[in-house]
């Protein structure tokens, strides 16, 4: 699993477990604490938001029930045999959301970026691109180097980024890279909190 991926190269992720059943999906909850997201893991939704194949914010045992339900209820409507299961993970919006990528470059190799997540990523592009691997000083110099720096070091009195936890992580990453060798490598979002950095969905297409 993806999750596990990174988890092995030293990337938090928000608390999770992937279940087979309601009842298994209910005490992957409680154990977690709500509020959860539901999201289903199959073949046929690889592209979750555009689908609809997640659920945020789920506070109780009894949205949980019926969210669960849609989420099987969309498998059966696909007329899908493939098997699936739905992952139950804690629901933890962050102060700021960053993107965390990687790709195999045609010419330079594998390739890491670090960049401005969320909902205005796309129409800011604010990202740092480097040549995999990568150390430590090149880890800071992307991460100060990016335009939300000022925001990220704690602009306005807020609390700023670890900027340690976060290099460690794109040196996971970057050795992720060099070792899997994926053809692309999607964490996004990955949350600043005060309690530290997560990410909390990641796709990795090998």
């Amino acid at each position: 699993m993806d999750f596990q991926t990174l988890e092995h190269f030293g990337v938090p992720v928000l608390p999770y477990s992937v279940c087979s059943s309601m009842d298994s999906a209910q005490k992957a909850a409680a154990k977690i604490g709500f509020p959860v997201a539901l999201k289903l893991i199959s073949s046929k939704f690889l592209h979750k938001s555009d689908s609809g194949a997640l659920s945020l914010n789920i506070a109780t045992p009894q949205k949980l029930a019926s969210e669960y339900d849609r989420l099987a209820s969309m498998v059966k409507a696909n007329n899908s045999t493939d098997e699936f299961s739905i992952l139950v993970q804690a629901y933890r919006p962050g102060r700021i959301e960053l993107i965390l990528g990687g790709r195999i470059d045609p010419q330079f190799g594998p390739v890491i970026l670090l960049g401005l997540g969320g909902i205005y990523a796309e129409v800011l592009r604010d990202t740092a691109l480097r040549v995999c691997p990568i150390d430590e000083s090149e880890a800071r110099a992307m991460i100060r180097s990016l335009k939300c720096y000022p925001i990220l070091s704690g602009a306005r009195g807020k609390k700023p980024v670890d900027e340690g936890v976060l290099i460690k992580i794109l040196l996971g990453v970057s050795k992720l890279m060099i070792a899997e060798r994926p053809s692309e490598l999607d964490i996004n979002p990955l949350l600043v909190r005060d309690d530290g950095l997560w990410a909390a969905d990641a796709r990795i297409i090998r």
